[in-house]
């Protein structure tokens, strides 16, 4: 269609501008978040043209910059952008070799792909506290409007200060895909409680049209499982060769990441325990767990997860008993981490006790290892059961 053709070539624009600024000015990222720093976050809004936040100083994280925070997500899982660290610089991302193949695509196939990372990863990274399902909310009061009507709130059923009151993320995607459009406040227009300077909502030729083509393939914005369940709904926007498209883009996605290449050192840190594990890129989260609880001499008897990244970004790989978990320390590599040196993430031992061990990558090297080594650098290993035998 040539509705969302526009609504796709300005998306692409806006990312591109992402890019470009990310790497034009050589960004350095929060050592502890791996986030794009306040200053750079208000610097990159005020060249957004879809969607740009009405702050008045750079006082705001990367999360309430919905298009900044999403644009990172997307590259960062993409395997688009990949963090890394350089020597009197700190962190800092930098575009891999996969970000050929993904300026190869038409306009069209990134508008898909994006939204359905939107809707198959992201919004569920989101953790959004407000109702659920706010998308189908706003496309349900879409239904009641005529023209350019500007849509009721539709938690009380009448036009209000409802989308500026509060940090709204999916208005600001759904507006990024151009399926809604925001009117903010004017800067001489003053309301105390709209401090996000939402003034209203409209609705977009984009936004009904693809309202309807779920409804007639009988879906709905609703709750997806995955990237691939949103693909297959709404690949029907163009009328290219979709089922080749989908085989394309979800070849894209879900690509291979090369391991054995590389070796890895960790520091351990609990307490005044330090330890030091040394292993290749080959091995899985699992095998990182029995080396830390093997470096402390613990019975490895309760469960465990480690956390990765921080805000969106934050993955928990579990142990492979919690068979409910979506993702689990058996099945992932080291590779797929996408490491780097200095590094920092956590791994939780014993749900009840909660033993946090802090992780920092201290050094990668290009060898190959099929070894494993344990280092003790300083401090006893704590005890993990409590002896009350003197109280008997």
């Amino acid at each position: 269609m040539i509705l969302f053709q526009n609504a796709a070539e300005k998306l692409g624009k806006e990312y591109q501008c992402f890019l470009d600024y990310l790497e034009q000015n050589e960004v350095q990222l929060s050592k502890r978040t791996g986030h794009i720093g306040k200053k750079d976050c208000f610097a990159l809004n005020g060249l957004f043209d879809l969607v740009q936040e009405k702050y008045q100083s750079y006082g705001w994280l990367q999360d309430h910059y919905t298009v900044i925070d999403f644009f990172y997500f997307f590259s960062v899982r993409a395997g688009i952008l990949q963090i890394t660290k350089k020597r009197g610089k700190g962190l800092t991302i930098q575009k891999s070799e996969r970000y050929q193949p993904f300026c190869q695509m038409s306009a069209m196939e990134q508008y898909i792909l994006m939204m359905s990372v939107w809707l198959g990863e992201y919004r569920e990274a989101l953790g959004n506290p407000y109702p659920s399902n706010m998308e189908e909310r706003v496309f349900r009061a879409m239904r009641k409007v005529r023209g350019e009507e500007a849509l009721p709130d539709p938690f009380r059923e009448r036009a209000a200060t409802f989308w500026g009151s509060y940090y709204i993320p999916e208005i600001r995607l759904l507006a990024l895909f151009q399926l809604i459009r925001i009117e903010w406040l004017d800067e001489k227009e003053e309301d105390k409680e709209n401090k996000f300077r939402i003034k209203a909502l409209y609705p977009t030729a984009e936004g009904h049209a693809l309202e309807k083509l779920l409804r007639k393939h009988g879906s709905e914005f609703c709750y997806y499982p995955d990237v691939s369940t949103v693909l297959s709904a709404i690949k029907n926007i163009t009328k290219d060769d979709s089922a080749n498209m989908e085989e394309k883009l979800m070849g894209f996605w879900e690509y291979s990441v090369e391991t054995g290449n590389h070796t890895i050192e960790f520091k351990i840190t609990i307490g005044p325990c330090i330890r030091e594990i040394i292993m290749g890129d080959q091995f899985t989260l699992d095998d990182l767990h029995y080396l830390i609880q093997k470096s402390v001499d613990f019975d490895m008897d309760h469960l465990y997860y480690f956390q990765i990244g921080s805000g969106t970004s934050r993955r928990r790989y579990f142990a492979p008993e919690c068979v409910d978990e979506l993702w689990h320390a058996d099945t992932t590599s080291l590779a797929e981490l996408m490491p780097y040196e200095g590094m920092q993430f956590e791994y939780l031992f014993d749900f009840g006790d909660e033993w946090h061990f802090q992780i920092t990558v201290k050094r990668i090297s290009t060898e190959h290892t099929e070894e494993c080594g344990i280092g003790i650098i300083k401090g006893e290993a704590p005890e993990q059961y409590y002896d009350d035998s003197s109280w008997e």
